[in-house]
């Protein structure tokens, strides 16, 4: 589990997997193809604690991350 929030993060194959009610509901409210948004989204990933989970398990710089129906590579 990440923080006090109800998400979690696996491996599946080569990608991440990270699921979970308040990441969804975070999805829903950013405009992906606005820069400030993905930065708002990647600053909302940091402060949940996802992007330590991900470092946790073993991410790595360029691998995937699939977050519901959208994925990207991961960057430090």
């Amino acid at each position: 589990m990440i923080s006090s929030f109800s998400a979690s993060v696996r491996r599946e194959g080569s990608a991440f997997i990270v699921e979970g009610k308040e990441i969804e509901t975070l999805m829903r409210r950013i405009n992906f193809s606005d820069y400030e948004s993905l930065g708002y989204f990647h600053l909302m990933l940091k402060k949940m604690g996802v992007d330590s989970e991900l470092r946790r398990k073993g991410i790595k710089e360029g691998d995937i991350v699939k977050i519901f129906d959208w994925e990207f590579e991961y960057e430090e």
